[in-house]
């Protein structure tokens, strides 16, 4: 990512509401049944339909915390599905090839999962695979991956799965100036089981690329690649694009710092990133410029999140990897945020002794509230507090709910 060189400032936390007081425990975290699968770490975890899945992982010896480690071995290709009405687990298919977990490796649309997994061999090479889990017939099919080696995200475009690049950064040369050419962003086709390219956004060479998918089309967001990235204030730039005519409109630029935190809820875009940037001594911009915000892609609107509660930066649990979006709430690292009412929740803590990381989440809009499911991971006893005595990670095959309370009513 071209940021390079932003001084990033925590401007705030989450709680309360000043306007419109909130508890800040909201209930806790309950421990789900046991599930049918061994310990792992880092599985994809996804919803589709009124279960979520987990699939794949690894099972190899967990990485200890801050340190750097050889490649872990090939993903698991099991998985099973949890009914959080039930609080049941029942099995489903082994995949062909191996799955790996991460943000944005998996689309849904309708009943079938698409699960893109690269990976990063102990030779430095990559391999990839693209499989389609159908969840109607509890059955798999491998498919064609995007053509490449590089890494790429996965969204739902009306009812399409696009694969798109992160950034136009060529890092091969140390230089990142763009590619060129720039690489097209791809949509599969599954009746043919092929890729093509999208048509060419109007943004042109850019970083931080966050493509969100909506009903009709995709919304990207994206900062300008420039010779000296941070030394003007930052501008996310953003365009809608209509699946059915295969054409891109451009929207107004953002204040915000970056497009990258943005996930769709409901007809909005909304990244409830903590922090700010103010450019830093060198090239200060006068003012902090948020990482959050929101946008109405129907209208091309901007607003600023609500103002919440100062937080110590480490302190409180915080939701382990990536954002957490459902129809009306985003989840993102110690807050929940309402997005109708604009009304912040702390996310509580997890009733845990030990340091656990690795593991995967997801948010499901269930009959009985807004759920946030944790499973898997490693424990790490001793951290941070004595890492030197710290004995071998221990991985975990265990899994947490936490129902996001609904905002109180105002006056």
């Amino acid at each position: 990512m071209a940021a390079t060189g932003l001084l990033v400032l925590v401007a705030a936390g989450c709680g309360e509401t000043p306007a419109r007081p909130e508890s800040a425990d909201g209930g806790g975290w309950t421990r789900v049944a046991e599930a049918p699968l061994s310990p792992r770490e880092a599985p994809l975890a996804v919803i589709v339909g009124e279960r979520i899945l987990v699939i794949g992982g690894s099972d190899g010896p967990p990485c200890p915390p801050n340190a750097d480690c050889v490649a872990p071995p090939e993903p698991l290709r099991d998985g099973a599905a949890y009914d959080p009405a039930a609080d049941a687990w029942t099995p489903i298919a082994d995949a062909p090839g191996p799955v790996g977990g991460g943000v944005d490796t998996a689309a849904v649309v309708g009943d079938t999962v698409y699960v893109l997994t690269t990976i990063l061999t102990q030779d430095g090479t990559t391999t990839r695979t693209f499989q389609a889990y159908d969840a109607a017939a509890d059955g798999w099919a491998e498919l064609t991956p995007p053509p490449g080696s590089d890494w790429v995200s996965l969204t739902v475009a009306g009812d399409r799965v696009v694969a798109y690049r992160g950034s136009h950064e060529d890092d091969t040369g140390g230089s990142l100036e763009p590619l060129d050419p720039l690489p097209a962003d791809l949509v599969y086709d599954p009746a043919s089981d092929a890729w093509s390219a999208l048509p060419a956004d109007p943004l042109g060479p850019s970083f931080d690329r966050r493509l969100i998918g909506t009903d009709d089309g995709a919304v990207l967001l994206a900062g300008d690649l420039v010779p000296n990235p941070g030394v003007d204030p930052p501008v996310v730039r953003a365009a809608r694009f209509d699946l059915a005519a295969g054409t891109w409109t451009e929207l107004p630029d953002g204040d915000v710092v970056s497009g990258y935190g943005f996930r769709r809820v409901g007809d909005l875009l909304v990244s409830a990133l903590e922090e700010s940037a103010d450019g830093g001594e060198v090239n200060n911009w006068g003012r902090d410029i948020p990482y959050g915000g929101i946008l109405d892609p129907t209208t091309g609107a901007w607003s600023e999140l609500p103002e919440r509660a100062h937080r110590d930066p480490l302190d409180g649990f915080m939701i382990p990897v990536g954002d957490l979006t459902g129809e009306r709430t985003i989840v993102s690292g110690a807050c929940a945020l309402d997005v109708p009412t604009l009304t912040w929740t702390r996310v509580p803590d997890l009733p845990v002794d030990d340091h656990v990381q690795g593991q995967s989440a997801a948010f499901a809009d269930t009959a009985d509230g807004r759920l946030v499911f944790l499973w898997g991971g490693s424990r790490w006893p001793g951290w941070p507090d004595d890492p030197e005595a710290m004995p071998e990670g221990e991985l975990l095959a265990e899994g947490w709910v936490w129902t996001v309370p609904l905002p109180r009513p105002s006056g």
